[in-house]
C-alpha cells in the first residue's frame, strides 16, 4: 500500500487492515476503502467533484474551428501554419473566464466566434429592427448653397446650316436663334441659391442668304425644313427681336443696349457664340452686339470640372499635358447628374435649350458656383473670310467623313 501517499487515507488503511488477512484484500481495496472514504469525508470529495467539473468546464471553452466558411486547409497551409496554442489552465484563468460576460473579449485566448454568432438575427435584434422601422424615415441632407454673383443666364443652342465632310471652319449661317431666360428663386443677400429656373423662351428660326438652299444632310440632322427657313426674317432682324426681348426682360437697356443686371450666355460648348455668331456676323455685315459680347459659361467644361473634383482621374486618362478629359454631349450630361433622358428632339435648337436650362438647374441645384469660363473673341477670323463679308469659295473645301477626326464632324 505504498501508493496511498495522502495522510488521511494511509491512516485509514492502517485502522482497517489490522486483522485482516491475504484472502480479504481484493474486497478490502475494491469495496471497502472508497466508500468507508466517501462517507467518512464527503466535504473533500465534493471538492475533488467540483475541481474536475471546473476543468471540464475550461476545456470545453477551447479554442475549435466551427466557421463553415473558412475552407479545408491543404498540405501546404497545413505545414506553414503554427502549432495549436492550448491555453494555460491556472486558478485565475478559470474564475476569470467563468466571470466574462459574453459582451466582453477574452483576453486569455482569441477564441473563434462559434456558428451561434454567425447565424441570423437574435430576438433581441429583430425587437430593435420593428422599433427601428417604426420611426420616422431621416430627412436628406440640405444641399449646398454657393454663392451665385449672376443675376440671370441666357442659355443658347443655335443650328446652322452644314454640309456632309465640313466641319467648325465651314462658313456656317444660323438658321434658328433659341434663348431660355433662367433666374435665381431662392436667392439670398448673401448672394446664396440653389433653385433656378426658366422663365421666358424667344425662338426664331433665321433665313440663310449665301446658300439659301439647305442640304439634305442639314435637314435630316436639325429636323428645319426649307419653307421655315424662307418665311423666316434674315439675321439682322432676328437680333433686333432678342434685344427687345432682353429689354422686355429687364436685362439691357432699351436706349444704350448696356446691361442693368449681370447676365451670362450658356452654351454647350464653347461653338454657338465663338463661331457660329461671329461668322454669321460677318457674312450679315452687322457688328456684334455689345449684349452678346464677353465670356460665356460653357456647360459641357462645367460638367467636366464638377465631375473632377468629386473623384480623382486614373493614372491611365493622365497625360504629360495634365488629365485627359473626355467631352460628354447633351445626352451624357444628363446621364451623369442623374437626371432623366434627353426631352425632344435632339439637334433642335428650342429643345437642346431647354435640355441645357436642366443641366443648368441641376449644378446650381449640386452647389456649383456658376459663372463664365471661356473666352469669346469677337473680331476672330476664318481663311474664307474676305473684305466686307465677302466669302472665299476656294478657301474651304468639303473633307471626306472617313478622313476626319470625331471632334470635327458637325
Amino acid at each position: 500500500m505504498a501508493h496511498l501517499t495522502w495522510p488521511p487515507i494511509n491512516e485509514f488503511a492502517r485502522e482497517i487492515m489490522s486483522g485482516m488477512s491475504l484472502h480479504d484484500l481484493p474486497d478490502f481495496c475494491f469495496w471497502t476503502v472508497p466508500f468507508r472514504f466517501l462517507t467518512e469525508h464527503c466535504i473533500i470529495c465534493v471538492a475533488l467533484i467540483a475541481a474536475t467539473c471546473l476543468v471540464l468546464c475550461y476545456y470545453k471553452a477551447s479554442p475549435r474551428n466551427h466557421s463553415r466558411d473558412i475552407p479545408t486547409p491543404t498540405t501546404s497551409s497545413l505545414e506553414s501554419s503554427s502549432p495549436r496554442i492550448l491555453p494555460h489552465l491556472s486558478f485565475n484563468n478559470v474564475l476569470t473566464r467563468l466571470r466574462r460576460r459574453p459582451s466582453e473579449p477574452s483576453n486569455i485566448t482569441s477564441l473563434t466566434p462559434s456558428p451561434r454568432a454567425k447565424m441570423g438575427y437574435t430576438r433581441r435584434s429583430r425587437s430593435l429592427k420593428k422599433q427601428i422601422g417604426s420611426l420616422p424615415f431621416p430627412q436628406p441632407p440640405l444641399p449646398l448653397r454657393a454663392k451665385q454673383y449672376y443675376d440671370a443666364f441666357l442659355v443658347l443652342d443655335v443650328e446652322a446650316t452644314c454640309q456632309q465632310g465640313t466641319d467648325f471652319n465651314f462658313p456656317n449661317e444660323i438658321i434658328e436663334f433659341p434663348v431660355c431666360l433662367m433666374r435665381w428663386k431662392d436667392r439670398t443677400k448673401d448672394l446664396q441659391a440653389t433653385q433656378l429656373e426658366v422663365v421666358a423662351e424667344f425662338r426664331s428660326f433665321v433665313k440663310p442668304t449665301w446658300r439659301p438652299v439647305l442640304s439634305k444632310f442639314c435637314t435630316d440632322l436639325t429636323g428645319i425644313t426649307q419653307e421655315q427657313v424662307d418665311a423666316a426674317p434674315p439675321f439682322p432682324s432676328v437680333l433686333a427681336s432678342v434685344q427687345d426681348f432682353m429689354v422686355e426682360h429687364g436685362l439691357i437697356d432699351g436706349d444704350t443696349g448696356e446691361r442693368l443686371v449681370r447676365f451670362c450666355w450658356c452654351s454647350d460648348g464653347p461653338f454657338d457664340i465663338r463661331d457660329f455668331v461671329v461668322k454669321q456676323c460677318f457674312i450679315s455685315k452687322v457688328p456684334m452686339p455689345g449684349w452678346i459680347q464677353g465670356d460665356v459659361l460653357d456647360v459641357r467644361t462645367a460638367i467636366l470640372n464638377w465631375l473632377h473634383s468629386r473623384e480623382q482621374p486614373k493614372d491611365s486618362s493622365v497625360t504629360k499635358y495634365g488629365p485627359r478629359r473626355r467631352t460628354l454631349n447633351i445626352t451624357a450630361q444628363l446621364k451623369v447628374l442623374g437626371l432623366s433622358g434627353f426631352e425632344g428632339r435632339q439637334h433642335s435648337g428650342i429643345d437642346d435649350s431647354r435640355n441645357i436650362a436642366r443641366i443648368v438647374a441641376e449644378l446650381a441645384r449640386r452647389g456649383t458656383s456658376l459663372h463664365p469660363n471661356t473666352v469669346i473673341h469677337p473680331n476672330r477670323r476664318w481663311h474664307w473670310m474676305g473684305r466686307h463679308g465677302q466669302i472665299l469659295d476656294d478657301h474651304w473645301t468639303v473633307k471626306n467623313v472617313d478622313d476626319m477626326k470625331p471632334w470635327q464632324k458637325l
